[in-house]
């Protein structure tokens, strides 16, 4: 993954940020003269001060900020989709007073347009010059929609200009006239032109002026009665007047109006079970747009490696987690945390770049309040009597503020040699499965110890499981039916994860228990099991290292005391997962970081819903050992590579979507 330096919203003056929540207030849920809503906008107000549970510690860190800086005003609301977290206010600031919003508002124009784009009225690969005559000329006919929205267009950052009594006709004719900063993708360029010239690109191709373009496809539908666009200089000073709005920096908006959008973007595109963006739309907005390697001709920024989507900023902060934001010059910043699912607006009074290097100090208080409650929710230790022996697991559940959502499972299998306790260590899965929403498992192998040296009967391997006929199969499933006696359990997302041999008793299980199991994740464990098989289409993760001399990656006779078994290669298991699955065998190759991702995802059925994906991840140089685990056990001598595994693949289990898996038996137990 390539690494943004931490600084990065230290971009241009555009990137200015800062916080400080107070005392609350209730919001006015007031119209502004003139305006009007549409029938789907009609959607609870946001919700007062007294109505909102606060976050422990964000007030607090809002106080030091205020003294701090002096603040005349600000305000913070932190959200997840279906509620908010969070409001705090200080000074003399409430929830529906209009600021300026400066470069936020990218996101609002980047919204807009992927509406146009959802209903086919633009595209974002097709010249700009397609829907701009001006542009039909030199370098810039090969300019794209995308490009511009993702400043890598080759255009200048600005025109050096106060356009005064402009339109946008006038000012598709003076950026027509500008000098290419850079041939089209080649350069990094962050400025405002690109977006002002797709959104002449939008009214050409609708016939309506930029206002009525983002009041009726986002402002009205989410009931954003405040926000609107004006000129760049003086800022917003002539909002929902102007010839000319400056979409990449000119509106004004209110706490309360973005906070509603920023819900959207975390619901996927809905309001209040209405589809404003496509799925698909504010994924690609949220998603990296910029090429590896790329020229960066934006003096501010003191990196070459940007990572910026349609008008995101992607900051990685520690452990590969990303932040996405779209901060504004005045402070104004709306973000999302997709790990914790949640976003935050802060909106503040005072104009300037004072505020900005102190943001990230009360993100960091918002991070550590909703990370609190999730990483500790429930841990027990659930003891089961099955095939005559006592079996055990530990099991880790989120708090109950899943508000009685139906919720994933993941079962976690040690290798060889472990137990449920080492591998939960080892891998974290037990704090990031609980952060992201999931239900984690980790059962206990058997052996001569109760506690000690356990195994799995993966089928294949001469261990005390399998020397002693240990009923694995039935012990597991027994796991996941103990569970949903307990948990709501969404019964299409029940996935099982092992490493070494508990990733070959995740092979037998996909051949044994499909009827259970949606997806399994293997790492470092050969497919050497095949005296069952299911033709069940199965998600499939596969990880393994380059240099595994324990497993090696390309299979052949293993084990030991003269009781050798052959494992299959990665390659080979991969082709067994691609043909049950019905996929293409041609799958998109991504190279990051000495890690490759083969993603096989395309079904050779197109009359039928997608089939279940095959990923397998290539650890070039990487052993035995959990792919970016902490801690070591002494007994693997070979260090762990530094792509963390237990993110890839609770990354790929998210991701999944149950309405691709198969129709499952009715004797299933579910």
């Amino acid at each position: 993954m390539r690494h943004l330096l931490r600084h990065l919203i230290t971009v241009c003056s555009t990137l200015a940020i800062g916080l400080l929540p107070l005392l609350g207030q209730s919001p006015d849920s007031k119209q502004s003269p003139g305006s009007k809503q549409s029938p789907d906008s009609k959607a609870p107000a946001t919700p007062t001060q007294a109505s909102v549970a606060e976050l422990a510690g964000v007030r607090e860190a809002g106080n030091r900020l205020a003294k701090t800086l002096n603040l005349a005003g600000a305000g913070l609301s932190v959200v997840r989709a279906n509620h908010e977290l969070h409001r705090s206010l200080h000074g003399t600031f409430s929830g529906e007073q209009v600021v300026p919003i400066a470069s936020a508002s990218k996101w609002l124009t980047v919204a807009t347009i992927m509406t146009l784009v959802d209903d086919g009225t633009l595209d974002l690969d097709l010249p700009l010059s397609r829907y701009v005559k001006e542009f039909e000329r030199d370098d810039r006919r090969r300019v794209t929609l995308r490009q511009c929205l993702s400043c890598i267009s080759g255009l200048p950052a600005r025109i050096n200009d106060r356009m005064r009594n402009w339109d946008m006709t006038r000012f598709a004719e003076e950026a027509a006239d500008e000098a290419m900063r850079a041939y089209p993708g080649t350069s990094f360029v962050y400025g405002g032109v690109g977006f002002q010239m797709v959104a002449v690109a939008a009214e050409r191709a609708t016939g309506k002026n930029w206002h009525q373009l983002f009041a009726e496809r986002i402002g009205n539908r989410l009931g954003m009665r405040d926000t609107q666009f004006g000129s760049l200089v003086p800022i917003g000073g002539d909002a929902g007047t102007t010839p000319l709005p400056w979409v990449g920096g000119g509106a004004v908006s209110t706490l309360n109006d973005y906070t509603r959008f920023v819900r959207m973007l975390l619901a996927e595109g809905e309001w209040h079970g209405n589809r404003v963006l496509s799925k698909a739309s504010v994924a690609m907005m949220l998603k990296d747009q910029v090429p590896e390697r790329i020229d960066v001709k934006t003096n501010e920024l003191a990196t070459q490696d940007v990572r910026y989507g349609l008008g995101t900023w992607i900051e990685e902060l520690d452990d590969g987690v990303v932040r996405l934001s779209d901060p504004g010059a005045f402070g104004f910043t709306p973000w999302i945390d997709p790990d914790l699912e949640i976003g935050g607006v802060f909106a503040v009074k005072d104009r300037g770049p004072k505020v900005r290097r102190n943001l990230k100090r009360v993100q960091e208080a918002v991070r550590t309040a909703v990370m609190a409650p999730a990483v500790a929710g429930t841990t027990e230790i659930v003891h089961l009597r099955h095939d005559g022996r006592n079996r055990r697991f530990h099991l880790h559940v989120p708090p109950q503020q899943q508000n009685g959502a139906d919720m994933p499972l993941l079962v976690v299998l040690h290798g060889g040699g472990g137990n449920g306790e080492l591998v939960r260590a080892a891998t974290g899965l037990d704090k990031l499965g609980v952060r992201q929403g999931f239900v984690v498992a980790f059962p206990d192998g058997t052996g001569r110890l109760p506690k000690k040296l356990l195994t799995w009967n993966s089928g294949a391997l001469d261990v005390y499981a399998q020397r002693h006929d240990i009923d694995d199969v039935g012990f597991l499933k027994n796991v996941v039916i103990s569970i949903q006696k307990k948990v709501a359990i969404n019964s299409d997302r029940i996935y099982v994860v092992g490493h070494s041999n508990g990733g070959m008793m995740c092979h037998r299980l996909a051949r044994e228990a499909a009827d259970v199991f949606d997806g399994i994740a293997v790492v470092a464990g050969a497919m050497n099991f095949t005296a069952t098989s299911s033709d069940v289409p199965i998600a499939t993760m596969l990880i393994h290292g380059t240099d595994d001399k324990s497993v090696p990656i390309a299979g052949g006779p293993a084990g030991a005391r003269g009781k050798k078994r052959v494992d299959a290669s990665l390659q080979s298991a991969a082709e067994y997962y691609i043909t049950r699955n019905g996929l293409v065998a041609y799958p998109q190759t991504d190279v990051e970081e000495g890690v490759e991702f083969a993603r096989y995802l395309r079904g050779k059925d197109k009359d039928k819903a997608d089939a279940p994906p095959v990923v397998v991840v290539t650890l070039k140089g990487g052993g035995h050992a959990w792919p970016g685990q902490a801690r070591q056990p002494r007994l693997l001598g070979d260090p762990p590579h530094a792509w963390s595994a237990s993110r890839g693949i609770l990354k790929f289990f998210a991701g999944l979507r149950p309405d691709t898996l198969p129709n499952r038996s009715p004797a299933a137990p579910r």
